[in-house]
């Protein structure tokens, strides 16, 4: 499998700007990277277990964290006063990862992924979308700037010809505590750790620019210091040219807040706007961000509909469960607006615990989605619409998977999952699902692509990860009682997988 000329000639621009950002650095204090990767799962769970557990005080349901806010909260919390045994070991576990992340001026890894069949049914921490993927990555970060680059050789389902890419690649400044950036970034949008219904992992990163907070550190005024720790980002990004509306925008802004350490409020809002054929003027913008974008009114009509959004809000609140850390979350989000407030909404319900078996650390949730808009706490069902859209009929997808949850419209999904990590810090990790796909059978749709067909099923899957030195490996197996398929690929009746990843 060899990489394209277009990918070759991007990586060696890239290679030569590190070696110029290293020379202007001079003898400035270099890192690793601004934030954390987003398939490490382990490291979510400490994070949420401290947060939980009231050791940490920042926001954990807007994935990647910049490093930055850790920082501060791991300096803040002295390890001797960390009662909880699990707690004591998450604690440890996001140390060693700050540690080494800090440690290293120049950080590089290597891995693969080998499969039978490509990822159809991807929750969080699964980042890869073929079946084969060859990868290496460079990451370095001087006191105002910051550079990634992942060049990927894939081949699978959704690319069946081996090609390049540069997903996970950025370029990245500091101006007092905002970032700002170019590059083709992960990124996972609320509570879920099965679903995200705005912005997950499923499809793959959209390039463009972005803006987000370097530090959630709470504001100093006596006025808005209730607000306690706070994060926001903004993107916009170019979606594909084989599309409907072809170079369709997509942007994006969430805001994270902690008014009290158990409780993170968050809202979203992603948008479609323009592309070929659409407004793009400034005026068109601004009756997008405004809302005015409802066929009707102040003289909207279809041939100057700035676009097609979604937005709502997520609750996540840090409980105890008989002595057991935890929390209980809920996802909103609206394909529509009706008096300011998302309408046509689609639904996520969660609840998580973490405990100990000897020296085994346990984390479990049990997880529930619904992807028909209205269907639940709702008057009315609309069928084919979340997702989807009359003048963006490729819908919220982009290169052939949904942007929100994997499931796609019209579907539900119950997940009950655990995850063992042992004594000697191996991780296994089961769920069983109950699917419903796509149960109106695509009646009346506007955009068939990409959409699953109609299938009643359950789904079981058992993963093991581990590390030998600097290697750290991963095997996968999910079964299905019924095959997932869709324009794109087909899940077959398993799928079984093997990753790697060496840290240099």
């Amino acid at each position: 499998m060899s990489v394209n000329r277009e990918l070759e000639s991007s990586v060696k621009g890239l290679l030569n700007f590190i070696l110029i950002a290293l020379t202007l650095s001079g003898s400035g204090v270099c890192k690793a990277a601004p934030w954390t990767g987003i398939d490490d799962v382990r490291l979510r769970q400490s994070l949420q277990l401290l947060v939980d557990s009231g050791y940490l005080n920042l926001n954990v349901t807007a994935w990647p964290i910049n490093w930055a806010s850790i920082q501060r909260e791991i300096l803040k919390t002295p390890r001797d006063q960390i009662l909880h045994p699990s707690a004591k070991v998450a604690f440890d576990y996001v140390s060693f990862e700050l540690s080494r992340n800090k440690s290293k001026s120049l950080k590089a890894e290597a891995g693969f992924r080998a499969a039978n069949e490509a990822p159809l049914l991807k929750s969080y921490g699964d980042i890869y979308t073929e079946n084969n993927e060859l990868w290496g990555r460079l990451d370095t970060m001087g006191d105002y700037w910051a550079l990634g680059i992942t060049a990927r050789a894939v081949e699978g389902d959704y690319n069946d010809s081996p090609v390049g890419r540069l997903d996970g690649s950025y370029i990245a400044g500091l101006w007092g505590n905002w970032m700002f950036g170019i590059g083709a970034i992960d990124r996972w949008w609320g509570a879920g750790w099965q679903s995200s219904l705005i912005l997950s992992t499923n499809a793959r990163p959209v390039p463009g620019f972005f803006i987000k907070r370097n530090n959630d550190f709470a504001p100093s005024s006596d006025w808005l210091s209730w607000i306690g720790p706070w994060s926001l980002e903004l993107f916009a990004g170019q979606l594909e040219n084989d599309r409907y509306v072809p170079d369709a925008k997509l942007l994006g802004a969430r805001f994270s807040f902690r008014p009290w350490q158990p409780l993170e409020i968050g809202a979203t809002r992603v948008a479609q706007w323009g592309g070929e054929g659409r407004p793009q003027s400034a005026s068109s913008l601004f009756d997008l961000i405004r809302g005015n974008d409802n066929r009707g009114d102040s003289g909207i009509t279809e041939e100057n509909e700035p676009g097609n959004q979604l937005a709502g809000f997520d609750l996540r609140y840090s409980m105890s469960f008989f002595n057991i850390p935890g929390a209980a979350y809920v996802q909103v989000i609206g394909e529509d607006e009706a008096g300011g407030m998302p309408s046509r909404r689609i639904w996520l319900f969660g609840m998580e615990t973490y405990f100990d078996v000897g020296a085994n650390n346990i984390h479990q949730f049990i997880e529930f989605s619904d992807t028909k808009s209205g269907r639940l706490l709702g008057s009315n069902e609309f069928a084919d619409y979340a997702y989807n859209h009359g003048i963006y009929r490729s819908g919220y997808r982009y290169e052939g998977r949904a942007i929100g949850a994997a499931i796609d419209n019209d579907s539900q999904i119950l997940t009950l999952g655990i995850s063992i990590t042992t004594s000697e810090n191996s991780v296994i990790e089961s769920a069983v699902s109950h699917l419903k796909l796509n149960d109106d059978a695509g009646t009346g749709s506007v955009a068939r692509k990409a959409e699953f067909e109609a299938r009643n099923l359950y789904a079981f899957s058992m993963g093991f990860q581990s590390e030998w030195s600097h290697l750290r490996y991963k095997a996968d197996l999910i079964v299905f009682s019924r095959k997932l398929a869709n324009d794109y690929a087909t899940s077959g009746d398993f799928a079984i997988s093997l990753e790697g990843s060496y840290r240099f």
